[in-house]
């Protein structure tokens, strides 16, 4: 029926005249449609929970994702923080790769283990990288032994999107 009624709505409009056909969605019940989305379930799910620095979740070199930011229930916004642990007088680069379209862009930031941010990535392409020691971003280095906190978050409020991430450090 929707067919017919799309085909013939298109032969009016070629012709000009008015058609009859209507087309009523109702989503009053507890079936709602799906969301066209960047991102699944598994990708939403990576490394969870990890929404906070007091739960962020070590990160080692093979963990690349593919890994999402998520609209929450709640209503706030998804961040998501890994450790990463730096051996004595190390470099480090962090890379988060995804597409920035109209779902949204994602930003990056290092802290150390006490939350004092030591480096941030917010620009508007389709990546973010921090290395440091690095110039831009500006991030002083060699890093000192210790714990690191890698932070992934939406560029403004109410965006979401996937993303894989690719992690070095060297000493």
């Amino acid at each position: 029926m929707v067919r017919e009624c799309a085909s013939a709505l298109a032969l009016s409009l070629i012709a000009g005249l008015v058609s009859g056909c209507s087309l009523i969605l109702d989503f009053s019940g507890d079936t709602k449609p799906p969301v066209d989305a960047p991102f699944n379930d598994t990708e939403c799910a990576f490394k969870e929970p990890n929404d906070t620095m007091a739960t962020a979740v070590v990160l080692d070199l093979a963990d690349v994702g593919p890994a999402a930011i998520c609209s929450q229930v709640t209503g706030t916004d998804d961040h998501d923080f890994y450790q990463i642990t730096v051996p004595t007088n190390s470099s480090l680069s962090a890379t988060i790769t995804f597409v920035n379209s109209t779902t949204g862009d994602l930003d990056l930031k290092l802290t150390d283990s006490q939350g004092t941010t030591l480096a941030s990535s917010r620009g508007f392409d389709n990546d973010e990288q921090i290395i440091c020691p690095g110039a831009s971003p500006p991030c002083a280095g060699p890093l000192a032994p210790g714990d690191y906190i890698l932070e992934v978050f939406p560029a403004n409020p109410g965006m979401a999107n996937r993303y894989d991430i690719a992690l070095s450090v060297t000493p």
